[in-house]
């Protein structure tokens, strides 16, 4: 059996799941407790009942799925939506939420590598804690989102301090999709809002916009990592190339194409994408070496993740690159 890491598996720490519980109905996003349910924007909401166990529990299914499956790491990083809560409250979530991660690293040293949440609307903060978690607690990745809030993006000039920490301190993002506030999507409840279409959509155009900032010209080192085969993009490439190359815009500050970012600066994961044929484009547009393992575990199964890959028309040093050894651009190693 090859020895994987995984580098997209999630958790709730319980002092998040309080500092959501512990807002306002209607001060998005909030969690009600008596149904069990979080409401992300109006109109959209989702009972955590299915996977609120299996995201708290660390020390019995998760290791032993892992280890029936030969994943001997997986970074760790937090599911709700704490980060771009208010300051007041993001701030002391937080730096609960990475304390919380570092005791379980060190309860189980080897297995479970730490991500970083940042309260991302205070940028000093988030720096402060950014360093902290690595220097510190010996974290391998910030997990930010899609999006901040109604218009504010990832790309902004206001949030260039927190990608600059980033590469300085070695480590990579991992740009996880979060709900749009498009009521285009959000209309038709959490699955269109979400996992169905929004989350692809609303991460798609996030890194497409942090490309055209210029971003990955100003920061050369960073890396960014994206789930589920790259949102779509390794199958819409070449015509955003031919379209922003034919029809340029005085705003877009990319020195090079959009595929020239891939491989160096942006990265995909396996994670949530089950089709061959989806695998296959990804493949084909971006380069089997910067495709790496992504169970996506609660909200994906790990072990249907990985008979997925095992059926998956790949050589054996092809899912040795994707199961771990691509991830050493990223700096993990078995």
């Amino acid at each position: 059996m090859i020895k994987k890491i995984d580098l997209e598996n999630h958790f709730y720490d319980i002092s998040s799941v309080e500092a959501l519980q512990a807002r306002k109905e209607g001060d998005y996003p909030y969690w009600v407790k008596d149904t069990n349910t979080i409401h992300w924007v109006e109109g959209v909401s989702m009972c955590q009942d299915k996977f609120y166990f299996e995201l708290l529990d660390f020390a019995e299914k998760r290791l032993k799925t892992m280890d029936e499956l030969g994943i001997e790491k997986s970074v760790i990083s937090l599911a709700p939506g704490i980060d771009y809560l208010p300051p007041a409250e993001s701030i002391p979530a937080c730096q609960k939420a990475n304390e919380a991660l570092y005791k379980v690293t060190q309860q189980f040293p080897g297995r479970f590598l730490g991500s970083a949440i940042l309260p991302i609307l205070d940028v000093e903060a988030a720096v402060k804690e950014l360093e902290h978690c690595v220097k510190d607690y010996g974290f391998v990745m910030w997990q930010t989102h899609s999006n901040y809030g109604p218009n504010i993006d990832p790309d902004n000039e206001q949030f260039r301090p927190v990608w600059r920490k980033v590469a300085e301190l070695g480590i990579f993002a991992y740009l996880h999709p979060t709900v749009s506030h498009q009521p285009k999507f959000n209309q038709y409840g959490y699955a269109m809002a979400a996992p169905g279409l929004g989350f692809t959509i609303d991460t798609m155009a996030s890194i497409i916009r942090m490309i055209l900032s210029g971003i990955f010209d100003e920061i050369p080192d960073l890396k960014v990592v994206l789930g589920h085969f790259g949102e779509a993009l390794p199958f819409l490439m070449e015509r955003m190339e031919n379209r922003f190359s034919w029809l340029p815009n005085p705003k877009q500050k990319n020195k090079k194409k959009i595929g020239d970012y891939w491989g160096t600066n942006i990265f995909v994961t396996t994670s949530g994408n089950t089709s061959i044929p989806a695998f296959e484009c990804t493949r084909s547009a971006i380069g089997i070496d910067s495709i790496m393992l992504g169970t996506d575990y609660p909200f994906e199964h790990m072990e249907e993740c990985i008979a997925y890959l095992e059926s998956c028309p790949m050589t054996e040093e092809e899912k040795e690159k994707v199961y771990y050894k691509n991830a050493a651009k990223l700096g993990l190693t078995l």
